[in-house]
């Protein structure tokens, strides 16, 4: 993808992660890793919602701007996981309400619909880290490079990996979808294939 398509592929993208309500406000981040190394991320404090291609800030592989504009404060944890995960290209970080109710207890949602169970695979979920930090970047490509794609990371998020942006919208999608049927299951006391689902606890883990 030469650098105009993938312009305009992110901000379509951001667009349906709005549409989805899987971003609010100024919340959540994309990026794509061109073929030269470089990437093309959002920038820093605007909404998903309505950007302008231009907008978009390439960097080199170092995170180093290539010219004007702010990236995301979010910027090393797109660094980290492509550093360690080739196969990579797309990184898409945002800000679901279920899943962000989830990670706050320490769970990570059942998996047992059919949409779920085909779709998701394995997710990680990570403790804690103060967002923007190289911390919070290593805890994540710690799990991205264990060759999970999808990542809960606590009281904060999700973060999704994909070849394409369509792989990485779709995970997102599916993971919130299943979050949100695990919570309302949990509280209508349908228990499905999940049981008594373990607290995760201070670390990675993935279930």
């Amino acid at each position: 993808m030469n650098e105009r398509d993938a312009r305009a592929e992110i901000v379509r993208y951001c667009t349906r992660l709005w549409n989805r309500r899987l971003v609010t406000g100024t919340s959540g981040n994309v990026s794509v890793r061109l073929d030269d190394g470089d990437l093309l991320v959002t920038p820093a404090s605007r909404a998903l919602a309505e950007l302008d291609p231009q907008e978009l800030v390439r960097v080199d592989a170092h995170g180093r701007s290539r010219g004007d504009g702010q990236a995301t404060s979010e910027l090393p944890l797109h660094l980290a996981i492509y550093d360690v995960r080739p196969d990579v290209r797309c990184v898409v970080h945002t800000h679901p309400t279920f899943c962000v109710v989830w990670s706050k207890f320490g769970f990570i949602f059942p998996r047992d619909t059919v949409g779920a169970r085909e779709t998701l695979g394995s997710v990680a979920w990570t403790a804690y880290r103060p967002p923007g930090s190289l911390e919070l970047a290593n805890l994540c490509a710690l799990e991205c490079g264990r060759g999970i794609d999808t990542i809960l990371m606590e009281r904060h998020g999700l973060s999704a990996v994909g070849p394409t942006l369509e792989r990485a919208f779709v995970l997102t999608d599916v993971a919130e979808e299943a979050a949100r049927i695990a919570y309302f299951s949990q509280l209508a006391g349908v228990a499905g294939d999940a049981g008594n689902i373990p607290r995760v606890g201070e670390g990675n883990r993935q279930l």
